[in-house]
């Protein structure tokens, strides 16, 4: 993970972004898909084709998001990427669906210093995955190509591709069998 130490923002530019922000999704709530998915596409790093971000869904910093083509990101759905450093980026690849209320957190703080200097760690979530509702995502995860992530779990590690995974802290429960049709 890295870390900074930086000079932290002023506290009144800060709640000023964020008062701003919240305007701003509340506003992007009322909007119909066909202005939100342009406000994306400017907005985000990368929104790609036949995407999808459901209303009531938070992005903390917008530019340090990218989505694949094909994405479904359920109702009330939270990404908190990291501002203070380069690294902490949330990527979905393409064919990525989420459940609803998953909240992914590429920053954090260091608890071992009294100052908790900002950490961060990207988040990447590989094609195809599935993650079920309310799951939580913690810095520097990689869910693997086709994994699955059980409703309410908490992913603290790297998942491997075509797995099923569930719980605090998540773990593998089986390999997943996919029958084509």
């Amino acid at each position: 993970m890295t870390k900074t130490r930086g000079r932290k923002p002023s506290l009144s530019l800060y709640l000023l972004y964020s008062w701003g922000l919240t305007i701003f999704w509340c506003i992007l709530d009322l909007s119909p898909n066909v202005v939100r998915v342009p406000i994306f596409r400017m907005m985000m790093e990368r929104f790609g084709k036949e995407s999808f971000i459901d209303y009531k869904t938070f992005i903390r910093y917008p530019w340090k998001v990218s989505i694949g083509n094909r994405v479904a990101v359920n109702r009330s759905c939270e990404f908190y990427p990291s501002l203070a450093t380069a690294e902490g980026r949330i990527v979905l690849h393409d064919g990525v669906v989420l459940g609803p209320a998953v909240k992914m957190f590429a920053a954090t703080h260091d608890y071992s210093h009294l100052d908790l200097p900002d950490t961060s760690a990207p988040i990447i979530v590989e094609k195809f995955a599935w993650i079920g509702g309310g799951a939580i995502i913690l810095p520097g995860v990689t869910i693997g190509e086709g994994a699955v992530i059980g409703a309410g779990s908490v992913v603290t590690r790297n998942i491997e591709a075509y797995t099923v995974n569930a719980g605090n802290p998540a773990r593998l429960i089986k390999r997943r069998d996919l029958h084509d049709q």
